[in-house]
């Protein structure tokens, strides 16, 4: 895995302490198309009464086309759920293709939305598969938890349970304007997995393919990345969007889960500086390499290698005192990172707060978080957070609010943008950031419609 970490100052002046901001990213390696580990898939469609018609029938499409796709040594199971859940096609290698679409093509709408119930039988396909296999739901829904356990917490925890206990990574997809889409994103991201926004039906399939097509290139496995902070770090915090948990040591352990073939992640810090001494002739206390801010130990298994292999990487984020200001210069190469991280988490802010008719403080996160991103030095390198933020602001400004619709898309914006997977699918209708490489179609239902 190529690793890079960079301050957006590496010098910076003595005896005063102050804010830099670190990006580190991750990229997977590019490896040829070859043996790969087997491949676990579930898919687990919501068949409820609002789902009738073309939506149902789009999602049965997608299906069908991952059945296609299959390989001889993948395994696939596929849930329906309503008021109750129902295995479809229990998990095993399929064979006979045509008697399994014959399956899907069966499935009608019916009843409420008992979420929780489809997952956790879904999981449970999951775990007759071998441990070495590579296990992910996909979870669509287009309604809100009304049948079964319906207390958002209780189901999140249960789908993160599902990966601490069997590797199960969940990926959501929200479809249309009645989902909860604060759950789907919290199931997907506390699993590892990706959250999906799909404002027509015609995007489904598409969405399908870009979740087999991950399982099937994944190259780095439960990457994860412990901090500590060390001699001159006062305190550090985290703009991208990776569940972390403290560990014993007193380190800080973020999870990104899987990385595909050439795939790139980035995770962007802000780390508060303490005053970094210099001696009375004006040279550094420290070694020429600067002073000790973090400690980073990036951990994950190798799928590219012959034989399941698990690498370590160590790197210690130093810093320089300097008492010339003309030798402190500004490292543009992070400020993209840095912008579209920071822009992210205050869509998230705002977009809540906006959702709970706090409209006013809604535009004053924007409108700092604008001030903030544009003190960086070059708003052509922040060009995605700006543009992010100018366009909530607006809306809010407009419209005194946000509709379903809207607030399902910022949702999706926020998490997409707070994690930075090159690979990882953009679904809205306007054009994907530029650290995306892996852009869905347009719907050309779309029109001239803009997403905020």
């Amino acid at each position: 895995m190529k690793i890079q970490a960079q301050l957006d100052h590496s010098t910076i002046l003595a005896n005063q302490g102050c804010p830099v901001h670190l990006a580190l990213e991750l990229t997977a390696p590019f490896a040829e198309a070859g043996e790969r580990r087997p491949m676990a898939f579930c898919a687990i469609l919501d068949r409820s009464g609002s789902m009738a018609g073309r939506p149902l029938a789009q999602a049965k499409a997608a299906c069908e086309g991952i059945i296609r796709n299959l390989r001889a040594s993948d395994q696939f199971a596929l849930v329906a759920f309503d008021d109750t859940a129902q295995v479809v096609l229990p998990m095993a290698t399929v064979r006979d293709k045509a008697r399994a679409i014959e399956a899907v093509r069966r499935i009608h709408d019916m009843g409420s939305t008992n979420l929780c119930a489809g997952w956790m039988l879904g999981r449970d396909e999951l775990r007759k598969t071998p441990e070495t296999a590579a296990r992910r739901t996909l979870l669509l829904s287009d309604g809100m938890l009304n049948r079964g356990i319906i207390d958002r917490s209780e189901v999140a925890r249960i789908v993160s349970d599902g990966l601490e206990r069997s590797q199960v990574r969940t990926s959501t997809l929200g479809f249309g304007d009645g989902y909860d889409e604060n759950l789907l994103e919290i199931l997907a991201t506390g699993s590892g997995g990706n959250f999906y926004d799909a404002n027509s039906p015609e995007k489904l399939p598409a969405i399908f393919e870009s979740e087999l097509e991950g399982l099937q290139r994944t190259a780095c496995q439960n990457v994860r990345i412990r901090v500590r902070k060390l001699d001159f770090c006062e305190s550090w915090s985290l703009y991208a969007a990776f569940p972390s948990i403290p560990l014993p040591d007193g380190r800080v352990e973020i999870s990104l889960g899987d990385l595909t073939i050439d795939e790139s992640a980035t995770l962007a810090f802000q780390l508060d500086v303490l005053p970094l001494p210099l001696l009375a002739d004006g040279t550094a206390a420290a070694t020429l390499e600067g002073e000790r801010l973090l400690e980073l130990e990036i951990l994950w298994d190798d799928l590219t290698s012959p034989s399941l292999a698990s690498r370590t990487h160590t790197q210690t984020i130093r810093i320089l005192p300097t008492q010339d200001s003309a030798d402190i210069r500004l490292n543009e190469d992070v400020i993209p990172a840095v912008a579209t991280q920071c822009a992210g988490l205050a869509v998230d802010k705002a977009t809540q707060a906006a959702n709970d008719n706090r409209v006013h403080e809604a535009i004053q996160i924007l409108k700092q978080a604008l001030e903030k991103i544009r003190s960086f030095g070059s708003e052509s390198k922040a060009a995605d957070g700006i543009q992010a933020l100018e366009s909530l602001l607006q809306t809010l400004e407009i419209h005194g609010g946000l509709d379903a619709r809207s607030s399902k898309a910022s949702k999706f914006r926020s998490s997409h943008m707070r994690k930075m997977k090159s690979m990882a699918s953009w679904t809205l209708d306007e054009e994907a950031p530029s650290y995306s490489k892996k852009p869905l179609p347009q719907d050309p239902s779309a029109g001239e419609k803009k997403e905020p």
